[in-house]
């Protein structure tokens, strides 16, 4: 499948056209030529430039050197084989597209009276016998396509169409005609894929998202030309299916993701197109026969504005993450894709209705306001590539407008798990994470572009700030492509296979967002399918506002090679001396290049940034492991990572930071938490605080807590149930793979939980050990139990495509506590031995060596205020006869421990707390402990109590109940406990 994304400007060339002041079209003759003569008005419908705008100046000086360069060359002899030598026709399908191209530009500077080409017959003569050469020779109605089927029937389409549309009148009818038949011949159908031949197979691939708008669009323009409104009507009947959000394939979802070629996340490539043809179309159609204004998803694309673009735009950078291959073109970046797509977006808000036009031209403000990386002007062309007059003007009268305010960045926390991306944003930063599954790649190569791009979905980290130029300066030819930022890597590559899904085996990839300021992501990940390698582990991120903690567990490797998790691997200044300091303010590591050391117990790390403020970082590591530091050089070419790059050598200094896994690690683990914006000075005391709190990271769950602002990150791995233990006590129970999210502010708790898996067709249930009233739910979620000690839930799921349900709790004070220890004691020749690991404790009064007696206790110490109700809760898995009676004792000492008391270590008995008779086998009994709960609050807060055989009942009387060991939590010892 040879699918392919090749930008252009052909509007840059009419919009110049226009500017100097040159007569649209003739006289209305009908319908045809007034579509026409609206197209080739557009720049008009913006507001007027000044005459002596210098941007527009600068783009007209750009055009022209670039024209100068296309006459000169341009080969005129009759027996020639293609237009201009560094663009030989035969084999590469792109030399086709940018032959028409060039020949549109000669046209433009043949029209432009500031051009030195003006009204020179000699290039009018030879621009249009070139067109008629390359349509008789290279592009002809009987000809057969090669190499890329977008060139044949998208990107020479799309030039033509701006050639004959600007040069209408100075075309003859039998030129008209030969253009529209090779272009009827090679594109007969806008919504099916033709062969190379022109002929559409019974299986022929349906077009879908931006490359069936770009048919679209070109449909109807080529039946403007060519005045057949059979094709202007096929080209308006393929819009509506792109503007249906979709749950699966290409095209947009829901949740604010964008897919082109099944598996790859593209808002910021085909999605930027999509956008620039939508908003065509609808300046095209609009108030015609062929009208879609009516459609029930016509302002969808408002809605993609402000949920699919806005979160990958910063400061008018659009995230690398979003742009597939394109990250490997020289004449890209973040910067010029980002201002590409608000062009596009301005021109979306032209033809959108007034409050949905004023929202995005609110935000467009902020983004060019904001965006310093084009230099003293944000329309100056970088790497060639200009910006038409039209967009220009567009921009330019929503910076100048008072009444427009200027939107800054949002904040927000965002899990898009159409595309397995997640953004975390706040004041002056936005971090961004890639992950892959089974439904998105890792990357995508074809066309020979984005060679490196393995690790590129594998868990990369990017941290967007201040430093506007950190991804666009040379950054994709010179940083270590197997060594990225938030990647756990062994170095490995696999083989190149053209668009190919270098998919992940591995079905726990997801997220849940609570309101969008808090969210929880994680990655199961095996690179079996995309380096070959055996590396696999389980990756979380826990995205707590201005803090983000990144956890690792279960990471394992065969293959004989190092292991390691890259913390940070950041583009440095031109001297490569940024400043890192580690473990004290004072101490400041070594500025020069080629530096490295493994830095023993590593508590934080800080790295000054490129610029004076905002894009400083800091690091804390709170397992105190070694940290391997390396100050580098490093060079390379925009060719080693795409075919059609430069060969020049470039480069770049790097500071990265790494946790080492050795060889061959087994279940290996790593944390830190990364500080945006934060100084030395600010990390150092993070660091001696830290409110973070790693609860668990086993091969089961992940979990953490940020105690200073209440919220937990869960995530569980299996579909078991698994409880996680907050200080010692449950907190949170999932029966299957799930992704949770909660924070508790107060009374009040609130939740997000969502399936990473998107396969669960059934139930999560998930049980809080917290009790409360239900404020608000998402109707997925059943509420099971209310007034009960604690909160159960069960979540529908099926179909849910990874979306997060919420839910809200007004809490009651009341909670279940297990025990903090609990063991059972045996006299006699048994009184030196522990029986604290046991899933049942044994109780029995009878002979010596045959007595058994049983310790637990309580840590109220999560409890504040007066205990109003303590209720114990004990079951009896194993009873050995009826009419047996039980005793409770609060014990006079606390301090015993569970894996070590004993029989003759026990502590002594305090006061009775309560008598019952032994109930039926999984019975429960409940016992009334409140006063002695209350009389521990003041002191320990640590409820100790034994219980006992109330008399000798014989040697058939004993009885066992269910630990904090046993397997059925149902059995297990609580405390329920309300408090005020």
């Amino acid at each position: 499948m040879n699918l392919a994304f090749r930008p252009r400007r052909p509007g840059l060339l009419l919009a110049l056209l226009l500017h100097a002041g040159l007569t649209a079209a003739p006289a209305r003759a009908d319908v045809y030529d007034d579509l026409r003569n609206k197209w080739l008005n557009r720049s008009a419908s913006a507001p007027a430039l000044a005459a002596n705008d210098p941007d527009v100046a600068m783009q007209a000086a750009n055009s022209s050197s670039a024209n100068e360069r296309y006459w000169t060359t341009l080969n005129q002899a009759p027996d020639r084989a293609a237009l201009w030598p560094d663009l030989p026709l035969g084999t590469v399908s792109a030399n086709v597209t940018a032959s028409v191209a060039r020949l549109s530009a000669l046209m433009a500077a043949y029209k432009s009276s500031s051009s030195p080409y003006y009204q020179s017959v000699e290039v009018l003569q030879a621009t249009l016998e070139s067109l008629d050469w390359l349509i008789a020779h290279g592009y002809s109605a009987t000809g057969t396509g090669y190499d890329n089927w977008w060139d044949w029937q998208i990107g020479t389409p799309a030039n033509l169409n701006t050639f004959m549309m600007a040069n209408y009148s100075l075309l003859t009818p039998e030129r008209i005609a030969a253009v529209v038949a090779a272009m009827d011949h090679y594109t007969p159908n806008p919504i099916k894929r033709a062969s190379m031949d022109g002929t559409i197979a019974a299986n022929a691939i349906e077009e879908v998202a931006a490359n069936r708008l770009d048919k679209a669009l070109g449909a109807v323009l080529r039946g403007i030309v060519g005045k057949d409104g059979s094709k202007i009507a096929a080209g308006r009947d393929a819009i509506p299916a792109a503007l249906v959000y979709v749950s699966k394939g290409d095209g947009y979802y829901t949740d604010g993701s964008f897919i082109q070629h099944t598996n790859t996340p593209y808002v910021g490539a085909y999605g930027t197109v999509l956008l620039a043809d939508i908003s065509k179309l609808y300046y095209l159609l609009n108030d015609t026969a062929w009208s879609i204004s009516s459609d029930p998803n016509y302002l969808n694309p408002f809605d993609w504005a402000m949920n699919a673009y806005r979160p990958f735009i910063f400061d008018g950078a659009m995230m690398d993450n979003q742009r597939g291959r394109s990250i490997s073109r020289q004449g890209s970046s973040d910067h010029l894709t980002g201002r590409s797509t608000i062009n596009s977006l301005a021109e979306l808000a032209q033809v959108l209705p007034e409050p949905q036009a004023f929202q995005l031209k609110s935000v467009i403000k902020g983004w060019v306001e904001r965006d310093g990386s084009f230099g003293e002007s944000y329309f100056t062309p970088w790497a060639g590539a200009g910006v038409p007059v039209f967009d220009i003007a567009l921009i330019k009268a929503i910076l100048n407008d008072p009444s427009i305010p200027s939107a800054p960045e949002g904040n927000e926390t965002r899990i898009f798990p159409s595309a397995d991306r997640a953004v975390s944003r706040r004041d002056g930063y936005a971090f961004a994470l890639s992950m892959f599954s089974k439904r998105i790649s890792a990357f995508e190569y074809g066309n020979g572009e984005n060679k490196f791009g393995w690790w590129t979905g594998a868990g990369m980290t990017q941290l967007y700030n201040a430093d506007q130029t950190q991804y666009t300066n040379n950054y994709w030819p010179t940083v270590n492509p197997r060594r990225l930022s938030g990647t756990t890597t062994d170095g490995s590559s696999g083989t190149l296979v053209a668009w190919k899904h270098y998919s992940n085996p591995k079905n726990a990839i997801g997220g849940a967002e609570l309101n969008r300021e808090f969210a929880t992501a994680a990655m199961e990940f095996a690179m079996t399918n995309s380096t070959a390698s055996t590396l696999s582990g389980k990756k979380a991120w826990f995205m707590f506002g201005d803090r983000i903690v990144a956890v690792g567990t279960g990471i394992t490797s065969t293959d004989g090679v190092p292991v390691e998790t890259i913390v940070e691997n950041r583009l440095l200044n031109g001297a490569g001396d940024n400043q890192l300091t580690v473990n004290d303010v004072a101490n400041a590591k070594p500025g020069t290049l080629a530096w490295s050391e493994a830095m023993p117990a590593t508590k934080w790390a800080h790295l000054a940034g490129n610029t004076s403020y905002g894009s400083d970082i800091g690091y804390v590591f709170p397992d105190l492991p070694s940290v391997a530091a390396l100050r580098e050089s490093r060079s390379g070419t925009w060719r080693a990572i795409n075919d059609d790059g430069g060969t020049a050598s470039v480069s770049n200094n790097f500071l990265s930071l790494a946790l080492n896994h050795g060889v061959n690690p087994t279940n290996a683990v790593y944390t830190y938490i990364l500080l945006p914006n934060r100084s030395a000075e600010e990390t150092a005391a993070f660091a001696a605080a830290n409110p973070i709190s790693v609860i668990e990271r086993s091969t089961t769950a992940t979990a953490v807590r940020d105690n200073a602002q209440g919220v937990t990150g869960v995530v569980y791995w299996f579909d078991s149930s698994k409880t996680v233990n907050v200080a010692g006590q449950p907190y949170l129970t999932s029966d299957k793979r799930s992704v949770v999210t909660l924070r508790q502010v107060g009374g009040e708790l609130e939740l997000a939980v969502a399936d990473p898996t998107q396969l669960n067709t059934g139930l999560i249930n998930l049980e809080v050990n917290r009790s409360g009233n239900l404020v608000s739910k998402d109707d997925a979620i059943s509420f099971l139990n209310p007034g009960a000690a604690t909160i159960k839930l069960a979540v529908s799921v099926n179909g849910s495509l990874g979306k997060s349900f919420k839910a809200k709790f007004a809490l009651t004070n009341k909670t279940s506590l297990g025990p903090a220890g609990d063991a059972y004691l045996r006299d006699g020749t048994y009184a030196t031995t522990n029986y604290g690991a046991t899933a049942s404790m044994v109780v029995k009064q009878e002979t010596v060596s045959y007595t058994r007696k049983a310790l637990l206790k309580f840590d109220l110490s999560a409890i504040s205020g007066t205990v109003t109700s303590a209720k114990l809760k004990l079951t009896p898995t194993s009873v050995g006869m009826a009419g047996v009676t039980h005793n409770l004792y609060q014990t006079g000492t606390d301090n015993w421990t569970e894996g070590a008391v004993t029989w003759n270590t026990m502590p002594a008995n305090g006061g009775l707390l309560g008598s019952w008779e032994v109930p039926a086998v999984n019975t429960p009994v409940e016992i009334d402990v409140t006063a002695a709960a209350n009389g521990v609050m003041g002191g320990s807060k640590v409820l100790s109590m034994k219980l006992e055989g109330a008399a000798n009942f014989g040697s058939a009387s004993s009885v066992e109940y269910g630990t904090k060991e046993h397997g059925n939590a149902n059995y297990r010892p609580t405390l329920v406990v309300t408090y005020q």
